[in-house]
């Protein structure tokens, strides 16, 4: 069966705690132990270029990425479809996929994630469609900080809350669909409702809830923290690079 699709990278954000702590370049030009948080995020999604799917990315028109964007998808194998550059400021990661989503093949799988954020390369792999209609890798970190997935007794999701602590599993930040219509459909229903935004944002995790209520399958993975590395936050970054985990020694031997 074909596993393909089109992974959707938002990076239009500001990166507003970075500058505020003393950074100077774009988010993703980061660089921790010699590699930029791009590299880091982009690794993590090995599985998926492995599949042949390829990568649409999102980006301020401010930061004129589309030269760098190029050259690290190059180095890391990356096939890029489309590179959009916003000229505003969306009302939050789940609009700025859907302008990704839009572009894409209705019928292809569609996954959204970020640049902040290391997984251990080969830990997330794409799901067959005819198996689930909604995956989310997760894995069990503490705080209230995060998007979290409630399960039943049969291991599928029956509820996703933003930043409420429901269980112990919280979302890595990649968020998967059957299909890019469906990501579509998803974003009118639930963001027509009155509680549809939290926080002034349009967060994409609520929206599976949608999907749950027509009984449609969501199921997660359960990545092991020791293999997860944050970058969202200048203090997390900082972690990271003093102090690296197993994991990250070992991708940095597949660094290009």
């Amino acid at each position: 069966m074909n596993m393909s699709g089109v992974m959707a990278i938002t990076m239009a954000g500001m990166g507003s705690r970075f500058k505020k702590a003393g950074y100077h370049q774009p988010k993703y030009e980061i660089e921790v132990l010699g590699h930029p948080l791009f590299d880091w995020s982009m690794l993590s999604l090995t599985a998926f270029r492995d599949a042949g799917w390829r990568f649409c990315f999102a980006t301020s028109k401010d930061m004129q990425a589309k030269p760098y964007i190029a050259a690290r998808c190059k180095a890391l194998g990356i096939i890029i479809d489309d590179v959009i550059e916003l000229d505003h400021v969306t009302d939050g990661q789940a609009t700025t996929a859907l302008l990704l989503a839009q572009k894409a093949p209705s019928d292809a799988s569609f996954a959204v994630y970020n640049i902040d954020t290391f997984v251990r390369p080969g830990l997330m792999a794409p799901p067959d469609p005819a198996l689930c209609d909604g995956w989310i890798p997760c894995f069990r970190a503490p705080g209230d900080g995060w998007s979290f997935v409630r399960l039943d007794d049969d291991q599928k999701v029956v509820e996703v809350r933003e930043k409420v602590r429901i269980s112990d599993f919280a979302t890595l930040g990649l968020y998967w669909f059957r299909n890019a219509q469906m990501y579509c459909d998803l974003y009118h229903q639930h963001f027509a409702r009155p509680d549809g935004m939290e926080k002034g944002e349009r967060y994409i995790a609520p929206m599976y809830n949608r999907l749950i209520e027509a009984r449609q399958r969501v199921t997660i993975s359960d990545i092991p923290v020791r293999d997860v590395g944050m970058l969202g936050t200048p203090d997390q970054v900082k972690a990271f690079r003093e102090a690296p985990t197993e994991a990250v020694n070992e991708t940095l031997k597949l660094m290009p």
